[in-house]
């Protein structure tokens, strides 16, 4: 793409939910969005009447970029595994992983674990759900209601009324211990207590519970630190 002088890289990046035609401008690149099922000649001259703002916003962002290095290096965990952080100075905010790598882009002196915790929290409120539900039909029951808990000491409760409420920090963990405190609460809506039989229901629902529960207090504290 040439803006002005400039040999700008940009990439298409089609969506079968986008609706609208809409530009992102980084520091490293544009990145053009479209529906799935807009024309190309439709997305070029989108663009060029796009030229002048384009433009103005990558010089912004090149000046703003900083000098040496266009990111800066962090990590955090996911499902057990441990991503690298890169922070890119963009117009807009976006959360984009690849692989072992999560680039975050946003203005410069965003907060980059501050963008780290959003992007969790967003996958955590579908990844939750599915490990719950699919349990809860092993089980025979579902929860009234779900929803992501951001308590600092607890990692899911249940109420008498079946809501059930599970900490998006667990995001962090390996399925494994996300199907124990899954499997735990849904056992709630079968004994509300932590009687025998609630621990055969646990069991019922999750194969070596004890063990992931050790697991979990082990590497507890390490979740809970974001």
């Amino acid at each position: 793409m040439q803006l002005g002088a400039a040999a700008v890289p940009f990439r298409l990046r089609r969506s079968r939910r986008r609706r609208t035609l809409g530009l992102t401008v980084t520091a490293q690149e544009v990145r053009i969005h479209a529906p799935v099922w807009t024309p190309r000649d439709e997305i070029e001259t989108y663009v060029l009447r796009q030229h002048d703002w384009l433009m103005r916003a990558w010089h912004k962002m090149q000046a703003r970029a900083p000098r040496g290095a266009a990111a800066r290096e962090m990590a955090i965990t996911y499902l057990g595994q441990t991503l690298r952080l890169e922070l890119h100075v963009a117009l807009f905010r976006e959360a984009c992983r690849q692989g072992r790598v999560l680039h975050l882009y946003a203005e410069p002196g965003a907060d980059p674990h501050q963008l780290a915790r959003d992007w969790l929290i967003r996958r955590a409120e579908r990844l939750l759900a599915w490990r719950l539900q699919r349990l809860a039909r092993r089980l025979g029951r579902m929860p009234s209601r779900f929803t992501l808990s951001d308590a600092r000491t607890q990692w899911g409760s249940c109420t008498r009324r079946g809501h059930i409420r599970l900490n998006w920090r667990l995001a962090q963990a390996p399925l494994s211990l996300i199907d124990y405190v899954a499997a735990h609460e849904l056992a709630h809506l079968v004994h509300l207590d932590h009687s025998p039989r609630f621990w055969a229901q646990v069991s019922e629902l999750c194969a070596d519970a004890r063990a992931r529960r050790a697991a979990l207090r082990r590497m507890g504290d390490t979740f809970f630190r974001i």
